[in-house]
């Protein structure tokens, strides 16, 4: 038994020994003299961890395992290759992952298990329901990176999206669509909280850049969506957008085979992956476009340094997981890059104030210039954007609507 154990067991006999009323305040004086003593000689924690603990939320399993999957194997990569070098200012990282399932009420739980836990930033890849849900639990950091392009970060919160935003999204739809002289679509959107925010991007995009829209809704428990395609599809549309992410959208794809359509079918940001092709590859349409970061054709992006970036990145990727890396594996990297950047460069990364501060006045330079400011605290815009289209099992810049 240690000096310290012998010391306590004896101050507790003590306080145990006075009884009765007259010893009463003796005995309260003395043992809140032990207590205090005990406390001071207590041995401290230790002086901060040799681990840098970062938090992950993204759904694992079920409908949009297909979208944290490929996010995860992107942040175990990093962090694996960067405790391989040495970690980051001497300090390990560790990778805390929470799979909130899709669920926004297991966003939040995993938000507060996450933070109780002490982690210095928070890879937040929940889908938009599951961001909101977390939302309300970071109002004091901390730093929360999130990849949705559904949620546009209040300038004063802790809170900071890689992506580009829905509206930009869909201002590439628009250009695409204009550039080909076409004049009307067809979307079908999903009744969650990512399909609400399609349907306001495109309603707010759209008309003013004098193109049809024709709306339709579907149901996440659906299993066809031949009736609501059939509803928007007909006429002069020349294109239909799906505006519907995770695995789960490959009803829409599955409803455009059985009506056998001939438009190009554009699918959500979140779809352009290898996990959803695979699921949808018995029933392809003609053309398979989707909105996607430039990176995914790095041949496209203007800056040479930029453009090996990515390639590197591929090349790493294709290395550790024998596949090239879709779109949800590029935006996982800009999420990591501005993380490591933090890491690197703020002293005490879970000084959220500090973070904050550092990516309003820095940029982070990744496979994109990832700007934030002191205004705005998305990061990409729509110079970063293109519609690519999938060919011969590669995504390539798309060709006109036709």
């Amino acid at each position: 038994m240690s000096e310290l154990m012998k010391k306590d067991r004896y101050r507790s006999h003590l306080c145990d020994a006075f009884n009765g009323p007259r010893a009463l305040a003796l005995a309260l004086a003395l043992c809140a003299v032990a207590l205090s003593t005990a406390h001071a000689q207590a041995p401290a924690p230790a002086s901060g961890s040799r681990n840098l603990l970062i938090g992950e939320i993204t759904p694992m399993s079920g409908p949009a395992a297909t979208v944290g999957t490929r996010l995860h194997q992107v942040n175990k990569l990093w962090v694996d290759d960067l405790n391989r070098l040495g970690g980051v200012n001497g300090q390990t990282l560790e990778l805390l992952t929470c799979n909130d399932e899709a669920r926004p009420e297991r966003a939040a739980s995993c938000t507060r298990d996450l933070i109780d836990k002490g982690v210095s930033l928070l890879l937040l890849n929940a889908l938009t329901a599951g961001v909101r849900a977390a939302q309300p639990l970071l109002t004091n950091g901390p730093i929360a990176l999130v990849l949705t392009p559904n949620i546009v970060p209040s300038a004063d919160s802790f809170m900071f999206q890689v992506s580009p935003s829905e509206v930009d999204l869909t201002r590439a739809i628009a250009r695409w669509l204009n550039a080909g002289s076409a004049r009307s679509l067809a979307v079908v959107a999903a009744t969650d909280a990512s399909g609400e925010s399609a349907v306001g991007a495109a309603r707010q995009v759209f008309p003013g850049a004098g193109i049809e829209l024709k709306l339709a809704r579907i149901d996440l428990r659906a299993t066809d969506a031949s009736s609501q395609l059939a509803a928007v599809a007909a006429g002069d549309v020349k294109a239909i957008y799906s505006a519907y992410s995770g695995g789960g959208a490959s009803v829409v794809v599955k409803g455009y085979h059985n009506l056998e359509l001939a438009q190009p079918l554009i699918v959500s940001y979140a779809n352009i992956n290898a996990a959803f092709v695979r699921i949808v590859r018995d029933e392809l349409p003609a053309r398979l476009l989707g909105t996607s970061i430039g990176a995914l054709v790095p041949d496209e992006l203007p800056q040479a340094d930029a453009r090996e970036r990515a390639r590197a990145f591929a090349r790493r990727y294709q290395e550790v997981y024998g596949e090239a890396p879709d779109m949800l594996n590029l935006i996982g990297k800009l999420s990591v890059d501005t993380a490591e950047s933090i890491l690197r460069h703020v002293a005490n990364p879970g000084d959220a104030k500090a973070v904050k501060q550092y990516l309003e006045s820095t940029p982070i330079e990744s496979l994109h210039s990832i700007r934030f400011s002191p205004q705005n605290h998305v990061g990409l815009g729509l110079s970063d954007v293109m519609l690519v289209e999938l060919k011969a099992g590669r995504w390539v810049k798309a060709g006109p609507v036709q």
